[in-house]
């Protein structure tokens, strides 16, 4: 399975779509937040709802994917630091947020917490996003910057 993972583009709607075109070969596209778009702008990403999204009401907060590695949580702002054991407790072996606009990918506890970092706004390095490659038996990270 092969994921595109974004998050904080906040209406860099243009950005997105070069990204998309860029990676036609994965299995979903996921927005973690603050695209401050609507759906049918970003799409084919789906998106979680961030801080800045407040005007559009249909996103949701959290989403569940299920992978060949297991649970996948992915949620905006990161609340891992009080719900790893719960995170764990149901289940989840991947965790994805975005809001720090800084690029991660650690595991704690057996799960995998990854932040693709912030398309328009980085805090740490060049403006980016990742992608997952995610097999029964491991979970490849790698990170892409904007050129």
């Amino acid at each position: 399975m092969k994921i595109l993972l974004v998050s904080d583009s906040h209406n860099n709607d243009e950005a997105l779509m070069k990204i998309a075109n860029k990676h036609i070969d994965c299995d979903y596209y996921i927005h973690l937040g603050d695209s401050q778009s609507t759906p049918e702008r970003i799409r084919p990403f789906i998106s979680v709802k961030g801080n800045c999204d407040y005007f559009n009401n249909d996103l949701q907060k959290f989403l569940i994917l299920y992978s060949p590695y297991g649970k996948v949580f992915c949620e905006h702002i990161p609340f891992y630091q009080t719900n790893l054991s719960k995170l764990k407790k149901e289940g989840f072996k991947i965790y994805l947020t975005g809001h720090t606009h800084v690029r991660k990918c650690e595991v704690v506890d057996g799960i995998y917490l990854i932040n693709p970092g912030s398309i328009s706004y980085p805090r740490d390095s060049k403006a980016g996003y990742c992608i997952l490659d995610i097999s029964p038996t491991c979970v490849n990270v790698k990170f892409f910057d904007i050129e």
